[in-house]
């Protein structure tokens, strides 16, 4: 009798690290919990590993991250950017991995585990990328953006004069800095250099985009889109965002 055996390594060590995460205590996500991962990442000297994001005690969002407290930190700065999110109810659980066990560590098989047991993951459906990239502009939105809209009124700290006025770069650069989501826009830049008068003191990141477009003028068109705002010149319709024009 001849028999070939083939040891499936990867689904081994997939299955022990799903149970080893299961059996962890849930940790608040915030910036403290933060701090204090990445200096146990410094003193262990290892910062790569596997991780799951939990709301409202339940696993939504499996990953693998070169830099878990990073991966982290990127994944809580979103949540805290979008409607119907209780910052509160964000937790987390991690294993940090050495060289060779971070190399056996398959995501994707890690994500299909959690994923037969808990069907709402946030996996695929449009949570976990650190750049959408232009093309998705135009594109439907995934289950996480359809139900987690960004925060439009998210209000936006500006340095203005007495009359309210501002250099337009100024304010578009903070905007950027400050939103907890992707903010894009290409203007030129003696456009930049110029000076707005804003109406009023309504520093929400809508009322601000609203107010860039229209200083702009005819041709440029702001959008706000599933996973944050852009702001062209162009004759784009954004058929799944609100498109504000001058």
């Amino acid at each position: 009798m001849h028999f070939l055996y083939v040891f499936d390594f990867l689904q081994t060590v997939s299955v022990q690290l799903k149970e080893t995460l299961e059996h962890l205590e849930e940790t608040v996500l915030d910036p403290k919990s933060l701090l204090d991962l990445a200096r146990y990442q410094r003193e262990i000297g290892s910062q790569q590993g596997v991780y799951v994001v939990h709301y409202e005690g339940s696993p939504k969002y499996v990953g693998k991250a070169i830099n878990v407290a990073d991966r982290l930190s990127q994944h809580l700065t979103k949540l805290l950017g979008r409607k119907g999110i209780d910052p509160d109810a964000i937790g987390y659980k991690s294993l940090l991995l050495d060289k060779s066990m971070s190399t056996a560590a398959n995501e994707g098989i890690l994500i299909s585990m959690f994923r037969a047991e808990h069907k709402d993951m946030w996996n695929g459906g449009g949570f976990g990328p650190k750049d959408p990239g232009k093309e998705r502009d135009t594109t439907k939105p995934g289950k996480f953006d359809q139900t987690y809209p960004i925060l439009d009124d998210f209000q936006v700290e500006l340095k203005t004069d007495e009359q309210n006025r501002i250099q337009l770069g100024e304010m578009f650069n903070a905007m950027k800095a400050q939103l907890p989501y992707v903010f894009r826009f290409d203007v030129p830049a003696e456009n930049l250099g110029q000076t707005i008068v804003l109406a009023n003191d309504n520093r929400s990141a809508r009322d601000l985009l609203q107010a860039g477009v229209t200083f702009l003028g005819e041709g440029w068109k702001g959008a706000i889109i599933s996973y944050g705002m852009v702001l062209y010149k162009t004759s784009k319709h954004y058929q799944y965002g609100i498109e504000l024009l001058p």
